[in-house]
């Protein structure tokens, strides 16, 4: 099996909100005596007497230890930031919670957005007051080209999927998150993270250092029926506990899933009719699982077959004996983390050259406290092969599903030791927002554009190119830089590993020919990332080396 990447380019470029703040206010969670739609009024509120946004550029703050509660959808038309001060262990992050109609339904979604948007510091609660029923989705992404950022955000329990699009976008970058308890009472695949609705894709996927704790189906999906992510990237992210697949998307033609925790991930199993639709030739669909690209999508992407990358590495997955028990019970196999199909995909060198599939763990983390949520998903597992009646399982120790605990009941580190340093860089594997010291040492390690999500929206960097490649000496760079900038230029191995900065000074905007020599850096030949970086944008794309 091939344990590097070929020669083709590589190419992405980050572009988030600017996060400078300059004018925020604080969005009261009681409005002209009413608690209820307080958010909506405040905000959709704060116009001009033509309608027009009063503050475009406005950062609208809510206040830790408080609700706000939803008065019907919140449909925003404008670029939404809203944002909260970090929570510690006295100040629980501000909660935005479902209310039910007239009727006693629960609103359908709680959010339905046609701006760009920048989310950051907020529970999401889709469970109504009464405790009972739930919200449908949390965020409709509904802003053709448009771009959005959750960042330290909270989701607990809802119906279907908390992040959908329903129409074709730009950019989801979700990081820092947790998905808690996404659950529906009786249908297996729902009960989501993040994913398209229909014919709506987005073009670039990432979601980085996020926990999905005790959910039915997805962490990211898209259906056959929907296009493919053009990049994906799924990086340190801890799965416990959930029934179908964490990955549901088997066109996607770019992706990297790195350094991941899967426990107990697609426990329901497949039995023969399960596996029916579910991909070709009936097999088990696996934790990651590929199949060739319809020839629409392909031109779609612009590419070939075996132009696809998909780079698996570092990643750990295991089930626990109970949840072994149940499949034994039920005569399921246990589910491959790759099935045949794509295991001789990453291994067909000639077809498929720039798949890239290596160091797996099968290891019991050794939680330091998961709850009972186990135990309750094998029971829904039992009653839905018996075809019993069902409803919500999930851990929620407090027995209030209206109120979101603080602080959170379940620790989702661990002790084994080799997965502490299993990752890439010698950092643990899954989330590493459960060990802050390792994760702050790895903001410094790694120079990536998901750490810090404070890029302008506009694009101020593109690569022209890049020659000779391969290089066996010098490399020449055309930079297009949109304005003056101070320009940092990284070299970068396939372990996401600092070689060297071969540039740091300011440069001015236009058109720049950079010439590095790299063949005094001792690196051997390979494959390495050349990554350029502005004050607020990033583009990279790899280079091999030859000695």
């Amino acid at each position: 099996m091939k344990r590097t990447f070929l020669l083709l380019l590589f190419f992405i470029t980050a572009t988030v909100f600017s996060f400078g703040q300059a004018d925020t206010v604080v969005v009261p969670s009681v409005y002209n005596g009413d608690a209820l739609g307080a958010l909506n009024k405040f905000i959709l509120g704060d116009t001009l007497s033509n309608g027009d946004r009063a503050n475009p550029d406005r950062y609208y703050k809510l206040e830790r230890n408080s609700i706000y509660f939803l008065n019907g959808e919140f449909h925003a038309d404008f670029d939404l930031r809203l944002i909260a001060d970090p929570a510690d262990a006295d100040n629980k992050p501000p909660v935005v919670a479902s209310t039910t109609g007239s009727d006693g339904s629960p609103q359908l979604i709680q959010f339905q957005l046609t701006g760009n948007a920048y989310i950051k510091n907020i529970i999401f609660e889709l469970t109504p007051p009464s405790g009972s029923g739930e919200s449908n989705a949390s965020f409709f992404l509904a802003g053709e080209d448009k771009d959005y950022y959750f960042d330290n955000c909270k989701w607990e329990w809802g119906l279907w999927m908390q992040i959908a699009t329903v129409v074709p976008v730009n950019k989801i970058v979700v990081t820092n998150c947790y998905f808690r308890n996404p659950e529906h009472k009786t249908n297996i695949y729902n009960g989501r993270g993040i994913g398209f609705y229909l014919q709506n894709p987005a073009d670039t996927v990432i979601m980085v250092n996020n926990s999905f704790f005790n959910m039915n189906s997805f962490a990211f999906v898209a259906d056959n029926g929907s296009i493919p992510p053009l990049y994906f990237r799924f990086d340190h992210n801890t799965i416990v506990n959930e029934m179908k697949w964490p990955i549901h998307s088997y066109w996607i033609s770019n992706a990297e899933v790195t350094n991941n925790l899967f426990y107990n991930a697609h426990s329901f199993g497949e039995d023969a009719i399960d596996v029916v639709g579910q991909g070709p030739e009936g097999l088990l669909y696996g934790l990651v699982n590929i199949s060739p690209i319809p020839s629409n999508i392909l031109s779609w992407y612009g590419i070939t077959e075996n132009e696809r990358k998909y780079k698996v590495l570092n990643n750990a997955y295991y089930y626990s004996q109970d949840v072994l028990d149940y499949l034994s019970s039920y005569s399921l196999e246990v589910e491959p983390f790759m099935n045949s199909r794509t295991l001789g995909m990453f291994d067909n060198d000639s077809e498929y050259p720039n798949l890239d599939f290596s160091t797996l763990y099968n290891l019991d983390p050794n939680f330091v406290e998961i709850g009972t949520g186990t135990t309750s998903m094998i029971t829904w597992m039992q009653k839905k092969r018996n075809v019993q009646n069902n409803t919500y399982w999930g851990w929620d120790p407090d027995g209030d599903k209206f109120s979101f605990q603080w602080p959170i009941a379940e620790d989702l580190a661990y002790t084994d030791e080799t997965l502490l340093s299993g990752a890439q860089g010698g950092f643990p594997v899954g989330d590493l927002n459960w060990y802050p010291e390792k994760k702050t040492e790895w903001e410094s390690w790694y120079p990536t554009e998901v750490k810090d999500i404070t890029y302008a929206i506009s694009k101020d960097l593109s690569i022209e190119a890049i020659y000779p490649n391969p290089a066996d000496n010098d490399i020449n760079l055309t930079l297009n830089v949109e304005k003056n900038t101070q320009l940092k230029v990284y070299l970068i191995n396939l372990n996401g590993e600092l070689i060297d900065v071969l540039f740091d000074s300011k440069i001015s905007s236009g058109k720049h020919d950079l010439n590095f020599n790299i063949s005094n850096l001792g690196i051997s030949t390979g494959n390495y990332i050349l990554e350029c970086r502005s004050n607020n944008s990033m583009v990279s794309q790899k280079i091999q080396f030859l000695r």
